[in-house]
């Protein structure tokens, strides 16, 4: 049975109850946003959950997330992360972890109420589960192009911000490939899950709201211009039986989708704020439609 501590543990409780979940927040120079992620982690907030343990991996070069922790949450763990992207960092976390199940959860995302409670009873109403997807949604309406949030409303998308899998099944695919320094280590996990044949399923209950974020090149944006391009191509090399994400045609729909939906949107409704994005990542796409059908053609 598992046991029902209902709060994050410390390091004495844990050498009595070994937890089931243990969550790993994965974060790099952003502590105020670290912090509101570990207040929605409390008990008050998370009072049904079962037993469960917070892992803080850190990517900063500064101290301030480390002091945060040390200072107001005895109760988390803190620990360096490996300093060569998201995946690695993740990956620094789940190889500390105690619990059966490793909750994967953003460090600028806030976990709702009852958050792990859903992953929980998801867990024992599907014991052959291997991965469930948590809902992810934004803390407002868009206000301009030049923000995203990952959202994640009926599953399939198999974001990191909001992930719990089974330590084992981890493990044994080896965690994120760290070769992916800045994204597709979550496109790349969830292709390895489904091409091993592992059953996935979506928790919408198991909720965390993403405040959006600037696509803009300034303040916590670290991520290097042209890495889509990058990252996807290393990801086709790796997996070159990846069909949709390999099809031009696929691209090509998304393209005529930008230039029309996308774009009226961001003229009409948003009053072409962030137009210049939206052209960016037409510019993009387009790269990738040309990369892809030069690749078709030479084999």
């Amino acid at each position: 049975r598992v046991p029902r501590e209902t709060h994050a543990m410390s390091n004495h409780e844990k050498k009595k109850i070994k937890p089931f979940f243990s969550v790993v927040i994965p974060t790099y120079e952003r502590a105020d946003d670290l912090c509101r992620c570990l207040n929605s982690l409390k008990t008050e907030i998370q009072a049904e959950s079962p037993a469960y343990e917070i892992i803080v991996t850190d990517d900063s070069k500064s101290n301030s997330s480390r002091v945060l922790v040390e200072k107001q949450f005895h109760q988390v763990e803190w620990k360096k992360g490996k300093q060569n992207g998201p995946g690695g960092n993740r990956n620094a976390g789940a190889s500390k972890v105690s619990g059966e199940w490793v909750v994967f959860i953003d460090d600028d995302c806030i976990a709702q109420k009852g958050y792990l409670q859903a992953y929980f009873e998801a867990i024992e109403q599907n014991p052959k589960v291997d991965l469930f997807e948590g809902y992810i949604f934004p803390d407002r309406p868009k206000r301009t192009w030049a923000e995203t949030c990952p959202e994640n409303s009926s599953g399939g998308m198999f974001w990191t911000s909001n992930l719990c899998v089974r330590k084992k099944v981890f493990d044994e695919l080896g965690g994120f490939d760290e070769t992916f320094e800045v994204a597709y280590e979550d496109v790349d996990f969830a292709f390895r899950m489904q091409k091993a044949g592992k059953k996935t399923f979506f928790v919408k209950d198991a909720a965390a709201c993403h405040p959006w974020r600037t696509l803009k090149r300034e303040g916590n944006n670290w991520k290097p211009k042209g890495f889509e391009l990058k990252e996807l191509l290393q990801f086709l090399k790796k997996h070159p039986d990846a069909i949709e994400h390999s099809s031009p045609t696929v691209y090509l729909r998304h393209l005529f989708r930008m230039l029309t939906k996308d774009f009226i949107k961001c003229v009409f409704v948003l009053r072409c704020r962030g137009l210049d994005v939206l052209l960016a990542q037409i510019k993009v796409t387009s790269t990738v439609i040309l990369k892809l059908s030069i690749i078709k053609i030479t084999g």
